[in-house]
């Protein structure tokens, strides 16, 4: 009985050791124990070099957020490594070209460093920077990067190196809608008044300011031609929308961009409701476009809230 057991025992083992001998022989298996120490961007890493976006409520004023930098290695580090960041405009710029994308580089007066040179002590993986933002200094309307990157190591830099930093601030209007638009006064260049247009894709209503944001910042309004093909819409205007934080009410429309035809918003006094509707998200717009040579034109917006932006 005894012996039996023990030569089940022994089995048990020579069976354990041999499955192991398999899995390190197997086609699949590394030793990662021979792999040399690298250093990386942990964020850089999760988001494949692309764009990492931290939104916040448009009421914030500042804000700090760490920039990691981790060794990467089998084992801790038993001595200290150290590492230099520095802007990453080369890659910025590369990836606008690849991308289709007009990201603008974060003026350095918006944000202060802990420290471009970090190093990470023995027995530790990770050190970090610290980004503070002033928001009261960042133009709302501009899409800003900060791009980082490992320019200097005592390791090996892998290649998740390249960190693009968008900070975003958000008020409650912002976000993705489908739009819907009336308008009257298109009669004079034979285009039907009551005219209903439906963008065939979604728009964009993104933070201009605390209470204020930009129509698809301004790019969306091209909604039919006159007699000579000119282009009806807002042209080179940017119409931006004003709230009423209290009551959600639209209180007033600044043209950001005037041009040649002296574009102008005002609202339309028919109609006192013009505003965003906490209830469904959804925002409805009632407002007159005047300009240099041509009658008003009334133009009735209806969005349909889809989600965040």
């Amino acid at each position: 009985m005894k012996i039996n057991k023990i030569i089940g025992i022994a089995t048990l083992v020579t069976g354990m050791i041999a499955m192991s001998s398999c899995l390190k022989n197997g086609a699949y298996y590394t030793d990662f124990a021979a792999a040399a120490a690298s250093v990386d961007l942990p964020l850089a890493a999760t988001n494949n070099n692309g764009v990492v976006t931290f939104s916040f409520d448009a009421t914030v004023t500042t804000t700090s957020i760490p920039v990691y930098v981790d060794v990467a290695s089998p084992s801790i580090p038993n001595k200290a490594n150290t590492a230099t960041l520095s802007l990453d405009t080369a890659y910025l710029n590369q990836y606008n070209a690849n991308n289709g994308t007009s990201y603008v580089l974060l003026p350095d007066s918006v944000y202060t460093t802990s420290g471009w040179n970090l190093t990470i002590p023995a027995g530790k993986r990770l050190d970090s920077m610290n980004v503070t933002f002033d928001f009261t200094k960042l133009d709302l309307s501009t899409a800003y990067i900060l791009p980082i990157t490992i320019s200097q190591a005592s390791l090996p830099i892998e290649q998740y190196n390249h960190l693009l930093l968008s900070v975003v601030l958000k008020n409650k209007y912002d976000g993705t809608y489908s739009l819907t638009e009336e308008t009257v006064g298109w009669g004079a260049y034979n285009i039907a008044d009551g005219l209903t247009f439906t963008w065939p894709s979604s728009v964009t209503f993104e933070t201009s300011g605390g209470n204020s944001d930009l129509l698809n910042a301004g790019g969306y309004a091209q909604v039919g031609f006159d007699p000579s093909g000119n282009p009806l819409g807002f042209g080179a205007a940017t119409p931006n929308y004003i709230f009423d934080p209290t009551t959600d009410l639209l209180s007033s429309i600044v043209n950001l961009t005037p041009d040649a035809r002296n574009r102008a918003f005002t609202l339309n006094p028919a109609v006192t409701n013009s505003g965003w509707d906490a209830a469904t998200g959804n925002i409805y717009m009632a407002y007159i476009m005047s300009q240099n040579g041509r009658p008003n034109q009334m133009i009735y917006d209806t969005l349909i809230y889809l989600g965040p932006r």
